[in-house]
């Protein structure tokens, strides 16, 4: 178990979830676990602006972010990688990326492409992400759902480890 009473440590673990959203509220389970784990874990389910602000103030060197994101892969795969900003095609992508934030709806997606067209708080951030078993609207985790935040919890203490 890792022991750390603050969270200015220098890699910095933010979750982001649906409650509702069935399986898309892994990343919810999973920060919980490695927060009570003694991880330096925050949750980041709310507007871009607002997490992006959050992230900031603790200035971290290095984050990672865990959560669930419908891609069309196989159901209930963990991705690990470093993130890397995009750049908007047109600049009217700016204003649509975040319409999400301003109509209250946030994601690891919503908040990956606020990153990449707002400002990142730092230079290294790595992405830990499920493909949601079951998306479809509810309340508590599918039995691959709970699989899923296992997988998650056990890569990120990986990734940690080696960072």
């Amino acid at each position: 178990m890792i022991s750390m009473t603050s969270l200015s440590s220098p890699v910095l673990i933010g979750y982001v979830g649906y409650l509702l959203g069935g399986d898309l509220a892994v990343g919810l389970e999973a920060g919980e676990s490695l927060r009570k784990m003694g991880y330096p874990a925050i949750e980041l389910s709310g507007d871009v602006f607002t997490m992006i602000d959050i992230l900031k103030s603790h200035e971290p060197k290095k984050i990672i972010l865990v959560g669930a994101v419908k891609r069309g892969r196989t159901p209930g795969v963990v991705e690990v990688y470093r993130f890397t900003p995009r750049q908007p095609i047109k600049p009217e992508e700016v204003l649509e990326a975040l319409r999400p934030s301003l109509e209250g709806r946030i994601s690891l997606e919503d908040l990956l492409v606020g990153l990449s067209y707002l400002e990142t708080p730092t230079d290294e951030i790595y992405v830990v992400e499920c493909e949601p078993p079951d998306p479809s609207p509810r309340l508590g985790l599918s039995e691959d759902g709970i699989r899923c935040v296992q997988e998650i919890v056990k890569k990120v203490e990986e990734l940690y480890a080696n960072l």
